[in-house]
């Protein structure tokens, strides 16, 4: 998948947006006011790096399992002096984030092995059903599973992420998002 910006790059960008919700604010808002800025940025200096940056924000956005909204001025003008479209922004291949139905089996296939702990006595099919349930009825908060195998780098962390503009799930473990369509 070519990307833009490197991988490097584009993991901690990701990893900084994660982190936004331990803040009370989302990925959504700050990745649209950054790219507003930037692009005020690139207008007032002409420095085509701002760009670059805006760049590299869409694209982390889009490997987390977000869709970039077209309609956004700012997005439609980086768009246009880059000569990039949406389509570009289209994690492919071993992608971060995906975007996944909300159902009982592709709910499942967010989450490796289970087993009720005494820390996190779910079963997997109720894990599933409380997801299901929180993102439902809109849950706002930051839920977090984990399961703990024998070994201590074996454990399991997940966090479910739901607050006034969006909601996702990370597996911690794996650096990879979720995002969801309801049915």
């Amino acid at each position: 998948m070519e990307e833009t910006g490197n991988f490097g790059e584009t993991y901690v960008m990701m990893y900084a947006l994660e982190t936004l919700h331990n803040r009370g604010i989302t990925v959504k808002e700050t990745v649209y006011e950054s790219i507003h800025n930037l692009n005020q940025w690139y207008e007032q200096s002409g420095n085509y790096k701002y760009l670059e940056l805006a760049l590299l924000h869409m694209q982390a956005y889009a490997n987390m399992g977000f869709a970039l909204d077209e309609a956004d001025l700012s997005v439609q003008k980086v768009l246009e002096y880059t000569g990039k479209t949406k389509d570009d922004f289209f994690p492919r291949g071993n992608s971060f984030g995906k975007r996944i139905r909300l159902n009982r089996a592709q709910v499942r296939s967010m989450i490796g092995k289970w087993k009720p702990t005494k820390e996190h006595p779910m079963t997997i099919a109720e894990l599933v059903d409380d997801i299901i349930y929180k993102v439902k009825t809109h849950c706002e908060g930051r839920y977090v599973y984990r399961y703990q195998r024998k070994k201590a780098e074996d454990a399991e962390v997940y966090e479910l992420v739901i607050n006034k503009g969006e909601c996702y799930f990370y597996d911690v473990k794996n650096f990879r998002f979720y995002t969801f369509v309801e049915e």
